[in-house]
């Protein structure tokens, strides 16, 4: 098992290296040190989404949050306006952003294990109940969304040359790492995904620890919108919705498994730089749409291909 994690992130690291170069050689200056700094930024905000989809799919259940980009406009938009409303600051947006995530995790919890809606469904229903209702709230309501000092702030500094915020997303990093390889809850997170049923037979409460996965996620994603809030400059209706196929495809090329049980959030914040990178490379290069949708889904594919094979060679060592 280790070793197969280690090969995942030795090839996603090579990848990363193969594109920096050819992309220095193609467009001189990719690599320059505010260049660098500007990718990991972006690369960010797509890692800090990939440890929603890491925590729901290796659930188990056929897990997905179609919701993350919703949750993020939902926490964006709070988080401007209760800042925007009094002194209370940037800890009290933190807290009403967590709190709506919660709220969207939990409703999606229930209905994905409750009233067994497939997560497919169910999260992309409650993305459009967000949206409809954040659309509502700001035809009614004029509050402000403009980022405030403290935010910008937070989005642009540096601590010895590295992004503030990819600070906070290394110690986010971290602790998604320890739960998963080194935390008991962790242990029965994947023993949930892994084989739901031998799980409920060592006592572990299944249904909990789904509605928590889907709860983390959209807290995640609430707190990570408030940060696109200081990286943009303004929260607006559909902040989010970029990151929510491209979270799962970042998820699927770090190696977490489609019918849970399986992942490693190393490899997948590897796989948020590898993807960031490229797609800036694209860019560089002035590809086209087409291409780029080409180049993407033929690396999707590529990295599928490779998670069936490792399926395949386990079960026949098993």
């Amino acid at each position: 098992m280790n070793a197969m994690l280690n090969s995942r992130r030795t090839l996603l690291l090579v990848l990363v290296v193969v594109v920096m170069v050819g992309g220095q050689w193609a467009v001189p200056g990719f690599t320059n040190a505010d260049q660098l700094a500007n990718q990991l930024k972006i690369a960010t905000f797509l890692g800090l989404f990939g440890i929603s989809q890491t925590l729901v799919m290796i659930a188990g259940g056929q897990g997905l949050d179609l919701s993350v980009g919703a949750a993020a406009t939902l926490g964006g938009i709070v988080g401007a306006a209760v800042i925007g409303a009094g002194p209370a600051g940037l800890p009290l947006a933190l807290v009403a952003a967590a709190l709506c995530g919660a709220l969207v995790g939990v409703i999606n919890g229930l209905g994905i294990t409750v009233f067994r809606v497939p997560p497919l469904v169910m999260t992309l229903a409650m993305a459009s109940l967000v949206d409809g209702g954040l659309i509502v709230w700001s035809s009614l309501l004029h509050v402000n969304t403009a980022a405030s000092a403290t935010l910008v702030a937070l989005a642009g500094r540096s601590v010895a040359g590295v992004p503030t915020v990819s600070v906070l997303w290394l110690v986010a990093g971290t602790l998604v790492w320890w739960f998963l390889d080194r935390s008991a809850w962790g242990r029965r997170l994947m023993a949930t995904g892994a084989n739901p049923t031998a799980a409920l037979l060592t006592g572990a409460r299944v249904r909990v620890i789904r509605i928590a996965a889907y709860t983390a996620s959209a807290i995640i994603a609430a707190l990570t919108g408030v940060l696109l809030v200081g990286y943009v400059g303004q929260a607006f209706l559909g902040l989010g919705s970029g990151y929510v196929l491209t979270s799962v495809v970042v998820a699927v090329i770090g190696g977490v498994s489609l019918g849970g049980g399986r992942g490693d959030y190393v490899a997948v914040a590897i796989a948020a730089v590898f993807i960031t990178v490229l797609t800036s490379l694209l860019t560089a290069l002035q590809i086209g749409e087409a291409g780029r949708q080409c180049i993407f889904g033929a690396t999707l594919l590529m990295f599928l291909a490779v998670n069936g094979w490792s399926v395949g060679r386990r079960a026949v060592a098993a």
